[in-house]
């Protein structure tokens, strides 16, 4: 009967001593990407600005950019059109852009190049060097936080005077 008694002792021990709880690890969500832009749809974004340029000198400018958008209103990449006129020319451009930049019209801030084609015509030149000239080349900008600066090369394609070129460069700034 003591070994019955020492099994019903043990099981009984056994039986009643708390059960160790082994937690579940609770599920925790994964975390959702930042929702991408729908493709196919199309951002748009418009720019004035005021610059000193060579060679058309105090000028001002619009561009009009448009393209698929990334995350953070980022163009992959996008197009432009963007005229400038000024005191001695005007300018007049088609090409790439890619950036991002934050959609405030007050405080423009964000980063961004642009690759384009142009071609300038000259006027009103005080020394008569490029008065009445055409020029066709490339000009790449760089935009940091409102800032514009931009260098590139236009060949003469038409007006009085020796054939030769420009180096074509600018700097403002833009809203």
């Amino acid at each position: 009967m003591k070994p019955f008694l020492a099994a019903a002792a043990l099981s009984s021990l056994v039986l009643s001593a708390p059960a160790v709880a082994q937690e579940a690890p609770i599920p925790t969500p994964a975390p959702s990407p930042a929702p991408e832009p729908k493709p196919g749809k199309t951002e748009y974004d418009f720019t004035v600005g005021l610059a000193w340029q060579g060679p058309t000198r105090l000028t001002g400018s619009a561009t009009f950019m448009w393209g698929e958008p990334k995350m953070l209103v980022a163009f992959s990449p996008g197009k432009l059109v963007q005229v400038r006129a000024g005191a001695g020319g005007g300018q007049v451009g088609v090409g790439l852009v890619s950036g991002v930049f934050e959609d405030n019209p007050l405080r423009p801030s964000g980063i961004g190049v642009t690759l384009k084609a142009i071609a300038i015509r000259t006027w009103r030149d005080s020394t008569g060097a490029t008065d009445g000239n055409t020029y066709a080349g490339l000009e790449s900008d760089v935009v940091i936080l409102g800032i514009r600066g931009s260098i590139g090369y236009a060949w003469k394609v038409g007006g009085p005077g020796e054939p030769g070129g420009k180096v074509v460069w600018s700097i403002g700034l833009g809203l």
